[in-house]
């Protein structure tokens, strides 16, 4: 049990999942959470847009991503697990039936719950509704409260085959939540996040062509 606390004091999760991660098999220093929409066939969905940048969550006032050779890895990673499931890249975000953005908390703790999924509202960076198309805000079609720690990947999957419109809301059809990132050295451990990366698909076994 002593192994668990730490994870409980960084996310507080009221949501069910389809299968959670064995904590035998993990890393003892970070956790895997996912969720998605239980009405989504994602047979449904041929090709997926990764947007090419890692949005830095901190307290700067100005955009910043997470930039060098590890944010390329990380970004891999998520390309090679979709291509794994059966998905194929998009050329662009307009043509593609997925989207995928990532996000990754530096050092500002933000909380989500049901009511007001939009944590990044007004946050400086380009995620948002407009970026995917015309969609009047966002949807989370299952129940989502959960605190985020800091040194955690955010990661969103979004239905870009939605009727788009100012009045429609562009629905998230799945989600991942990686804290515990850190190594040794204090700085982001890639290897761990790449790993952290494949356990989130592996542990979601209905996102497949």
């Amino acid at each position: 049990m002593k192994k668990l606390i730490p994870i409980l004091l960084a996310v507080f999760a009221l949501a069910s999942c389809e299968k959670d991660p064995d904590m035998g098999k993990l890393d003892d220093n970070y956790l895997v959470y996912t969720n998605y929409d239980k009405q989504a066939n994602f047979k449904d969905f041929s090709t997926f847009y990764l947007a090419d940048k890692i949005l830095v969550i901190s307290d700067s006032k100005e955009p910043e991503y997470l930039e060098g050779e590890g944010a390329e890895q990380i970004l891999a990673a998520y390309t090679e697990n979709m291509e794994a499931k059966g998905y194929q890249p998009a050329a662009d975000k307009e043509s593609a039936d997925l989207g995928i953005q990532v996000s990754y908390i530096a050092s500002t703790y933000y909380f989500t719950s049901y009511t007001q999924p939009e944590w990044w509202w007004g946050y400086p960076g380009y995620w948002g509704p407009s970026y995917w198309g015309n969609w009047g805000g966002w949807y989370y079609p299952y129940a989502v409260t959960y605190s985020y720690s800091t040194n955690s990947f955010l990661t969103e999957m979004v239905n870009l085959k939605a009727e788009q419109g100012d009045s429609k809301k562009l629905p998230v059809v799945w989600n991942a939540y990686i804290s515990g990132l850190i190594g040794s050295s204090g700085s982001l451990n890639v290897n761990r996040a790449t790993t952290a990366i494949n356990q989130a698909f592996a542990q979601s076994p209905y996102l497949k062509k």
